[in-house]
């Protein structure tokens, strides 16, 4: 794979990561007037993005837990199966709406997804964490998401604090502002420590710095083995380092965990070709 065809492959992929990210964001209670600003809403190319959950707002339903984890884990059946019982609260809960949308954009339903992720961001206008979720699932469907992530890094930067610092993180490094993403992640507090390495990690292999991003990456996958896109980030630095053991190792570990994600037939290509 040429840095081309690599820096291509990295921009399209997600935190998902987040995973890709990474990266169930909390919402502003549905009915709840707001004082100055208008609500801005998102245009086809939205002005507001999505993340994980910005507790100050709306946290999840109580008996509601683990659709986070399960998410970045890629356990897209488990996570619906979470939501089950509080489905009837996706137009009221910002933080149901934004979790259905995250588990309709992993079974590639964009469209549902995206009405989904709009209402989250909707009912929860100050939560940057919707607004960094909307512009990956933009990104994934080759469209350009700059106007949702610019949208929560002014969220996150108006509500201030480490949780909002995360999301301000993600924006920054997916409007490739990468220097200034690893300085802000850095003194952030993700919805799972795994994500601070994994989202650094991310950011240096944006840069093509790869062996930071294989000993930021390690760390996020000692701290949590069931990363998905942890693996796959680091295989592909793997590959630059020229370690193609490692590559078809970290591949086939992102197959396994998740299958039937976007960069699935990526990762099977890149097996064929190194094998071969």
């Amino acid at each position: 794979m040429n840095a081309k065809t690599a820096r291509f492959t990295l921009s399209l992929s997600l935190a998902a990561a987040l995973l890709l990210a990474p990266l169930a964001a909390e919402a502003k209670p549905p009915k709840k007037p707001r004082s100055k600003q208008p609500q801005q809403q998102p245009s086809q190319q939205p002005s507001q993005p999505q993340g994980e959950p910005a507790r100050a707002e709306q946290t999840a339903p109580a008996g509601l837990d683990g659709v986070d984890e399960r998410l970045w884990h890629y356990q897209t059946g488990a996570a619906r199966d979470a939501l089950g019982r509080f489905m009837d609260q996706a137009d009221g809960n910002a933080y149901v709406a934004m979790a259905y949308g995250r588990v309709l954009d992993q079974e590639k339903k964009y469209g549902d997804a995206e009405a989904r992720l709009r209402k989250a961001t909707e009912m929860a206008p100050n939560d940057p964490a919707p607004f960094v979720y909307l512009g990956e699932l933009y990104l994934r469907q080759g469209r350009n998401g700059d106007d949702a992530f610019r949208k929560a890094a002014e969220v996150a930067r108006a509500k201030g604090g480490s949780e909002a610092a995360y999301y301000l993180g993600v924006a920054q490094q997916r409007l490739k502002q990468y220097d200034e993403a690893v300085a802000t992640l850095q003194g952030a507090r993700a919805p799972a420590p795994a994500l601070i390495p994994y989202q650094i990690g991310v950011t240096r292999a944006f840069q093509e710095n790869w062996p930071a991003a294989t000993e930021q990456l390690n760390r996020a996958i000692e701290m949590d083995s069931g990363l998905a896109y942890a693996y796959y980030y680091r295989g592909l630095a793997q590959d630059k380092l020229g370690h193609k053991d490692l590559l078809i190792s970290d591949m086939e570990r992102f197959l396994a965990i998740a299958p039937n994600a976007p960069e699935a037939e990526r990762a099977k290509a890149i097996i064929r070709s190194v094998k071969h």
